[in-house]
This record gives structure tokens, sequence and C-alpha cells, in this order.
């Protein structure tokens, strides 16, 4: 064996290191989708008691875009990780997973502030 042999790398076997940081990523993606869930009906019943007419109030099609959203991008980013995990650039999917997930709770912190 030489030592040109002994330094060689497979690229298609991804390390395991890898692997799991981007599983971890892609499944955490679930409970960033729960914690979307837990402050937008938070930020809705905060705003139950209000009675003056300049309240923010949700409006149907956007806070249901908003809510029920997070967990579509989840199971998408979980589905899209099985094709994507070994590959050197599969931390990309449930980085931009995370970045929609911050974006959801941005917006929805906006609307009811």
């Amino acid at each position: 064996m030489t030592a040109s042999n002994a330094t060689e790398t497979h690229p298609e076997k991804a390390p395991r290191a890898r692997l799991w940081i981007n599983w971890l990523l892609a499944l955490s993606t679930i409970l960033g989708a729960g914690a979307v869930q837990l402050f937008a009906m938070g930020a809705v019943m905060g705003t139950a008691a209000c009675s003056n007419p300049n309240c923010p109030k949700p409006s149907g099609f956007v806070y249901g875009l908003l809510t029920y959203g997070a967990p579509v991008v989840a199971v998408a980013a979980i589905v899209i990780t099985i094709f994507t995990a070994k590959h050197p650039r599969g931390w990309v999917v449930p980085v931009v997973a995370w970045v929609l997930i911050l974006l959801d709770v941005a917006i929805l912190s906006a609307t009811f502030s």
C-alpha cells in the first residue's frame, strides 16, 4: 500500500459527523414547527381580550399560511434530507427550513405587536 492510496478519500461516502449534523438539523425543524404553532396560538389568544377596533386580528388565509406552513416546511425538510443528507451540501436543506421557520416567527411577531 502506497502513501497515495492511504490518503485517498471516497467522495461517495459521507463522513458520519456530517450525516448526524444533517439529520439533527432536519429533525429539529419539528421542534421549530411546534414552537411556531405555540407562538401563533399564544399570539391569537393574547388578542382575544382586546376590544379596541385597532387590535391586531389575524386574517384567515395569512394566519393559516403562517401557522400551518411551518409543519409543512418541517416535513418537506425531512423528506428532502432523505435524498440530500449524503451530499456535501446536504446541510443546506435543513438550514433553509430553519430560515423559513424563523422568518415565520418574525412575521407573526410583527403582525401581532
